[in-house]
């Protein structure tokens, strides 16, 4: 929408401390009638590689704030008519599950154009800022900001990148803060989803990644551009190839998806979406959570909810062009959600890889993995008196032990954790591995903090739980039983898992929505048979777990079924499942039901009865 100016705007177009609109006083001074209020607004887009699902907050120099939702696409629109310049802008949300809070700026010169938010825009801020635009939006001490200053950062930073940005098909001419343009299809947007930005808060020192060639750039934000030495842009060799490639690897996952669009296709029909060690295939066997490309085949053509389903939300980690022993063939590290065909969330995949072959082809890799594992913030209630518990869930099983038989324990390792991590030992009925070396937690979750009386747990304060980094890397080293780290063809088996959002603290938890959960035969009487489990308050946007279990007292084994169903638009589900009948004694009678928020977290409600 283009809306002109009146003289009077225009006039105060070049005052960084004026109200950009509705200036009152004066008129026509002929016929008395009071000049009309002019209309200014800014808008552009929210991306960080995909469009931004959440919102944006404008605040201008007096601490007025507005916030307004992003569209699907990322773009926004804000009306900045009845506000004072110059503005920062703070977008807020998700992208395929992480966390982005980035910021970007305006004068008054830039009403009724183009503002992007990228983390490049949130650099340039940074840079003028001299420290994190976080702490300058939070601060709101910047009413003495200039366009000079927007500009002469905004050209620094793209010297530093300008070789990348040609490279990947970005017009030399491009003003980084406010050329539109269209996520997922756009140039820039590419290069978005191949450069990493992160500032340490100490030494306010930003670090620029190229996530292809992993070429790194540093940018002190107490120097301003002006003042700054020569610096060895980030370069674009190869970075054409890399261009091409991101629509590619995107479109292997898209035609992977297609394949179920009308129905569930054969296995047959999947397999040649998948690599094998056939060198024009990409010299890499298939291997998803310890499983082969014909298990995992099977596994998903009967995953009848992914009929008319799509792969969405797609983030690159990482690609590997650099052929070595450990990386034969160029390989692409990804994440994505799993959608159904009306466009809940079923999974969020975060360790899938993508291998080319020698015929140009991107093929799913799998993670390669020779145990199936994942890492979760993970929130229990108790469904039967309220009280809550808090913490991280790592899983962890061995369905091919003829691979990775060596493997007698695995320790995991990183933020929140005990020091010497958690020690996760081998099942001796093959179901998930548990918890050896933490004080009364034998399950596959760490118990951060509880008010539950007879729960045990960690101990740790909502401080420290608070502290937890977002995307927090965690890493699972397996051992044998000489307490050498584990191998499998001479390579060391050591994974990582990234979990998007920290765990809630103990008081977020407490206040927090889990689902309600009621059932069609009391829990404390159920012997078997069909049981109909009904809850409400569960998120919308993804599938609900729902797990129904009996302990024997003789054997002490666990009889179980679970499934994943498909919420309506009010967060409601329900599904009947059936346990063959078994006389009693009983040991524990058990329904789990869970559900996800935005960053798939897990939210569980736990019927529990002991005999």
């Amino acid at each position: 929408m283009t809306i002109k100016l009146g003289k009077l705007a225009l006039a105060f177009a070049g005052a960084a401390l004026l109200t950009v609109a509705g200036c009152g006083g004066g008129g026509d001074s002929t016929s008395g009638t009071p000049a009309a209020p002019v209309s200014a607004h800014i808008s552009g887009t929210a991306a960080a590689g995909l469009p931004l699902v959440g919102s944006v907050t404008v605040k201008d120099a007096k601490g007025v704030t507005k916030s307004v939702p992003l569209s699907g696409t990322g773009a926004y629109e804000v009306d900045v008519s009845d506000m004072t310049a110059p503005f920062l802008f703070r977008a807020e949300g998700t992208v395929g599950g992480r966390t982005y809070v980035i910021h970007s700026a305006a004068t008054a010169a830039d009403a009724n154009g183009t503002i992007n938010i990228t983390p490049l825009t949130d650099l340039i801020v940074s840079n003028i800022a001299g420290q994190l635009a976080e702490n300058y939006f939070n601060s709101g001490n910047f009413s003495a900001l200039t366009k000079a200053e927007l500009d002469s950062e905004t050209a620094g930073l793209k010297a530093k990148l300008l070789p990348l940005l040609t490279a990947m098909g970005v017009d030399a001419s491009i003003d980084l803060l406010r050329t539109a343009f269209t996520p997922l299809s756009s140039a820039l947007d590419k290069v978005l989803d191949i450069l990493s930005v992160s500032i340490d808060p100490a030494s306010n020192v930003a670090t620029i990644t190229n996530l292809v060639t992993q070429q790194q750039i540093s940018d002190d934000l107490k120097v301003k551009a002006a003042a700054e030495t020569a610096t060895t842009p980030l370069s674009g060799t190869g970075m054409a190839t890399a261009a091409d490639d991101l629509t590619l690897i995107r479109k292997a996952l898209s035609d992977f998806s297609a394949k179920f669009a009308t129905g569930s296709p054969t296995p047959g029909e999947l397999l040649p979406l998948m690599t094998s060690t056939d060198p024009t295939t990409g010299t890499y066997n298939f291997r998803h959570g310890d499983a082969t490309a014909t298990q995992f085949a099977n596994r998903m053509v009967g995953w009848g909810s992914l009929v008319g389903g799509s792969f969405t939300d797609v983030t690159i980690r990482k690609i590997d062009y650099a052929i070595t022993s450990s990386n034969t063939s160029p390989r692409a590290f990804v994440e994505f959600t799993i959608k159904n065909k009306d466009g809940i969330g079923l999974d969020h995949q975060k360790n899938m890889q993508l291998v080319k072959g020698t015929d140009g082809t991107w093929r799913l890799r799998g993670d390669g993995r020779v145990l199936d594992t994942y890492g979760s913030a993970h929130m229990v209630k108790n469904g039967l008196n309220g009280c809550v518990t808090t913490g991280l869930e790592f899983g962890i099983q061995d369905p091919n032990t003829g691979n990775s038989g060596n493997v007698a324990y695995v320790v995991v390792t990183g933020p929140g954790l005990p020091a010497d991590g958690l020690k996760y030992l081998r099942s001796a009925t093959g179901d998930q591995w548990t918890i050896q070396n933490v004080a009364n937690q034998n399950s596959v979750g760490y118990h951060m903090a509880s008010n539950c009386g007879s729960n045990a747990a960690a101990g740790v304060s909502d401080t420290q739980i608070a502290s937890i980094p977002d995307d927090a890397a965690y890493t699972l080293t397996a051992y044998d039983s000489s307490n050498a780290v584990a191998q499998i063809g001479g390579f060391d088996i050591i994974y990582t898992e990234r979990i998007p959002r920290r765990p809630l603290t103990l008081a977020e938890a407490v206040a927090a929505t889990f689902p309600s959960v009621t059932t069609s035969t009391p829990l404390a009487s159920y012997t078997g048979g069909n049981m109909t489990i009904s809850a409400t308050g569960a998120d919308s946007a993804r599938s609900v777990w729902m797990y129904l279990g009996l302990t024997d007292l003789a054997s002490g084994g666990t009889t179980s079924v679970d499934d994943d169903v498909i919420p309506d638009a009010t967060g409601s589900a329900s599904k009947t499942l059936n346990l063959s009948p078994a006389a009693p004694p009983f040991t524990h009678r058990e329904i789990r039901v869970e559900s996800h928020d935005v960053y798939w977290r897990n939210m569980q409600t736990v019927l529990n009865y002991y005999n």
